[in-house]
């Protein structure tokens, strides 16, 4: 067993764990930081831990904190942090399932 901080901090991107079945991510946004569109390979999950932000997809939505939102694979989205936040992404498959560098 293993106990991960998920606190805000100094650095953006943080990955916190890589079991080969999923991937979680933590991200420190300052307020006003946006993630530009962009697509993932696998499935997700978005955990709002403090704050809130913008999520957007298919539409528009707020997230606060104690919140979450799923995602298809390879649907394009974007998130601007609305206040200091810090965001859970958990990624199911891992990338590393799929990546063709995978040895």
């Amino acid at each position: 067993m293993k106990v991960y901080p998920l606190s805000f901090e100094e650095t953006f991107i943080q990955p916190v764990l890589d079991n080969g079945v999923s991937k979680v991510v933590k991200f420190s946004f300052p307020k006003g930081k946006v993630l530009q569109k962009h697509k993932t390979t696998s499935d997700i999950l978005v955990f709002v831990l403090q704050g809130k932000i913008r999520f957007v997809a298919h539409e528009e939505v707020e997230l606060a904190q104690a919140s979450m939102i799923s995602l298809d694979k390879q649907v394009e989205h974007a998130i601007e942090a609305l206040e200091d936040s810090v965001v859970v992404l958990v990624l199911t498959p891992s990338p590393a399932a799929h990546s063709v560098f995978k040895p």
